[in-house]
């Protein structure tokens, strides 16, 4: 995990670095960029899970996108249930854009361009579809996330087991892989049969 984390947070440093014309300062950068890591390390694996889950919520919610990252993707790939639901719940919370891949290489291309081009998306030559939606606030009424373009719609279902997404006037239930991917089957519109759907998880 901590050489993980290490070059998350050093790729961000990168252009300061090669900026040095002196080693000594190369490793004296690379000490406080580690001293760094080592402290968001130390908040994300606190033996309390109760404040190690607040400080993944709360990294996630800041706006260095490599503290994001880092928080996000310890959350992901935990091996607790709990911890990836709420990694997922304060991405969702941050209105993230969602970027989704619909294998559609199996349907038939007309109608797919049709269906993808109607919700303002795109299909490339080997028939992959792309759709961009960006995540709108959570609705207690409804218990959902909205489309961010019209509240009217649910666009995201969190539960304490799943996730699912609504396409097409049905819900699609998506699985978190080891990848950090939401993945799952998806009918696009009137079209059989069901194909991949993946959507990657990331700040």
């Amino acid at each position: 995990m901590r050489l993980l984390l290490a070059a998350t947070v050093l790729a961000a440093f990168c252009g300061s670095a090669s900026a040095q014309t002196s080693a000594a300062d190369i490793a004296a950068l690379v000490d406080q960029k580690m001293d760094a890591v080592d402290e968001y390390a130390a908040l994300l694996n606190d033996p309390d899970p109760e404040r190690s889950l607040v400080a993944m919520r709360l990294m996630i919610g800041l706006e260095d996108p490599q503290v994001r990252r880092m928080a996000l993707q310890h959350g992901l790939t935990s091996t607790s249930p709990p911890v990836r639901r709420a990694a997922l719940k304060a991405y969702f919370d941050s209105g993230p854009v969602l970027d989704i891949f619909i294998d559609g290489s199996s349907l038939d291309r007309k109608s797919l361009t049709s269906y993808i081009n109607q919700r303002s998306g795109t299909v490339n030559g080997d028939g992959t579809a792309f759709l961009s939606y960006k995540v709108g606030p959570f609705d207690d009424a409804n218990g959902c996330y909205d489309f961010q373009s019209n509240a009217s719609y649910c666009l995201i279902t969190l539960s304490e087991t799943s996730v699912g997404i609504g396409l097409w006037s049905r819900w699609t239930p998506l699985t978190l892989n080891a990848e950090g991917t939401l993945t799952g089957m998806v009918q696009v519109d009137r079209l059989t049969p069901s194909v991949p759907i993946s959507i990657p998880v990331r700040p």
